[in-house]
């Protein structure tokens, strides 16, 4: 999603805090204060005005749902993160939305208006399971105070961990967020077919430099 506001800021400085529970599930969290570029390696999984990306689904229960950011401000209810003028989503009290899919090795979101009874809880591959409450969904770098003009993209790195689920749940009047995007890993029969077509293409290589030196 592109949004000028936003754009305007893609260059300021980031901060990188580190969660480790184990060195086997360390997980690093990096802010930037726009939603636009997305970190390197990244794609839009699910910006709320188009299709879910392909290999993945977001589901939500009768307590969250998509709004306008055009709409402004639904007093006690949500609050479009900074700029954003598209829809996004809103996850209210007792609410939940999840999404997923491809396990991911990457995952970022575009948040606004941090609030302590908001909750990111990450499930993956070989029983991989982090929650995130309150100010540790931004590694403790935000006061998580409702202010509505503090707006962040959240990059989570796994390391070694690979996710295939990630739900947003709120406690209160809400949590709100848009341009879910992260960095799929490869399925095997990807795998498969990108080493066949190397083989292939080095076969046709070798066979033009004995056809040219002959």
């Amino acid at each position: 999603m592109i949004c000028n506001l936003r754009a305007l800021a893609a260059t300021a400085v980031f901060a990188a805090i580190t969660v480790a529970s184990a060195p086997a599930s360390a997980l690093t969290i990096t802010l930037t204060p726009s939603d636009l570029p997305l970190p390197v390696g990244q794609t839009m999984i699910a910006d709320f005005d188009n299709p879910v990306a392909a290999g993945f689904t977001f589901t939500q229960n009768v307590n969250a749902f998509t709004r306008s950011g055009a709409l402004g401000l639904w007093p006690g209810v949500s609050a479009p993160p900074p700029g954003d003028t598209t829809m996004y989503e809103t996850v209210t009290s007792n609410g939940r939305a999840t999404l997923a899919g491809k396990p991911l090795k990457s995952f970022s979101f575009f948040t606004g208006s941090p609030d302590g009874y908001n909750t990111v809880r990450f499930t993956g591959l070989n029983g991989y399971s982090q929650t995130l409450n309150g100010a540790a969904i931004f590694g403790g770098a935000l006061a998580t105070n409702g202010n509505q003009s503090v707006g962040r993209r959240v990059n989570y790195d796994f390391g070694a961990q690979r996710v295939t689920k990630v739900e947003f749940l709120s406690s209160g009047n809400s949590f709100e967020f848009d341009s879910l995007a992260g960095a799929a890993v490869p399925e095997p029969g990807v795998w498969a077919m990108m080493i066949t077509g190397f083989g292939a293409v080095g076969a046709v290589l070798r066979r033009r430099r004995t056809a040219r030196y002959a």
